[in-house]
């Protein structure tokens, strides 16, 4: 055996193939649309390249010899992989099959995107979707390293290996159980949340820290009471009435419970931008392309828009 071996080509292979299969020449050449001289010097090609006769050759019959026999498997395994990969690929190139990764932050994947992609499903059922929950920060991560198709997030910091498009305003709310002392209230200061018990995320939450160094420069600290992982878990604390919290309008709009009221918080006023954002060089799919069309006109309708207004100022996160 010389190193020919590793110039095989699927021409080759295939017609191999069809002559085992049909033990005949001219119905391999009929199969493979070719002459059958053009198919014997194909399958003498293989023979000369690995050093055996892979077929005894009669005038009435084909039969594959010992040496055919056992390489005939891999023949078969090599081009039916090929073929899987390839109708793969192809499916890629319609939007009606293949695998969408999206990331997302907490307040936004839970209701907020459930009626997006239920209409996104009926017209691609063949589509699958992963939609990966986390933190603002994590989110941007995953898109720069190429690991997701596309994300929702806000994004503070300018960055030329991010493509970033803006979809709508993002306004802050006070949370808290209905008997709360707030719920008397239009509107909530960020000065009254002194003492208040509060329910939050991770110190690594943007939020957090935002609200953080607003209370610092007002002379004050806020109270994380409860520290959670979760948005949900954040609601369900302040259902049962263990502390307040401070969320953006989207997990507002996602997650606001019979028991549970908001205000919005002034002073300072604040809101962010909700972005659609993506990796500069990261060639999106058609199928990741119009679940990324479905989702920004979702949100762009006003399908899940903020309940109150508030004005701009340079703060930012979900």
């Amino acid at each position: 055996m010389n190193d020919a071996i590793y110039n095989l080509s699927l021409k080759q292979l295939r017609a191999v193939q069809a002559v085992a299969r049909y033990s005949s020449f001219l119905a391999a050449a009929v199969e493979l649309h070719m002459s059958q001289p053009g198919v014997s010097r194909l399958v003498r090609g293989v023979e000369e390249s690995l050093g055996v006769r892979l077929f005894h050759r009669s005038t009435r019959h084909v039969m594959p010899t010992q040496e055919g026999l056992i390489f005939l498997p891999t023949i078969h395994r090599i081009l039916a992989e090929m073929d899987l990969s390839v109708a793969h690929l192809a499916s890629m190139q319609s939007d009606q099959s293949g695998h969408v990764i999206m990331a997302c932050p907490l307040a936004v994947a839970n209701r907020m995107l459930s009626g997006i992609i239920k209409q996104f499903r009926q017209s691609h059922p063949r589509v699958t979707i992963e939609i990966r929950e986390a933190l603002r920060s994590a989110v941007i991560q995953q898109v720069r390293h190429g690991t997701v198709d596309f994300a929702l997030g806000s994004f503070m910091e300018s960055n030329e290996d991010m493509l970033i498009e803006d979809l709508y305003d993002v306004h802050y709310h006070v949370v808290f159980h209905h008997h709360h002392r707030f719920a008397r209230m239009a509107k909530v200061s960020l000065s009254e949340l002194q003492g208040e018990s509060m329910i939050s995320l991770p110190p690594t939450s943007i939020v957090r820290s935002i609200f953080d160094a607003a209370a610092a420069r007002k002379g004050f600290r806020l109270n994380h009471a409860v520290t959670v992982n979760t948005i949900g878990t954040i609601f369900d604390l302040v259902q049962s009435g263990q502390g307040i919290a401070i969320q953006s309008s989207l997990s507002v709009d996602s997650h606001l419970g019979p028991m549970i009221e908001t205000r919005p918080l002034v002073e300072p006023c604040m809101s962010s931008k909700l972005s659609m954002m993506r990796h500069r060089d990261r060639t999106l799919t058609p199928a990741a392309q119009e679940l990324k069309n479905c989702v920004e006109q979702g949100l762009k309708i006003g399908q899940f828009e903020s309940r109150e207004t508030t004005t701009n100022a340079s703060a930012d996160d979900l």
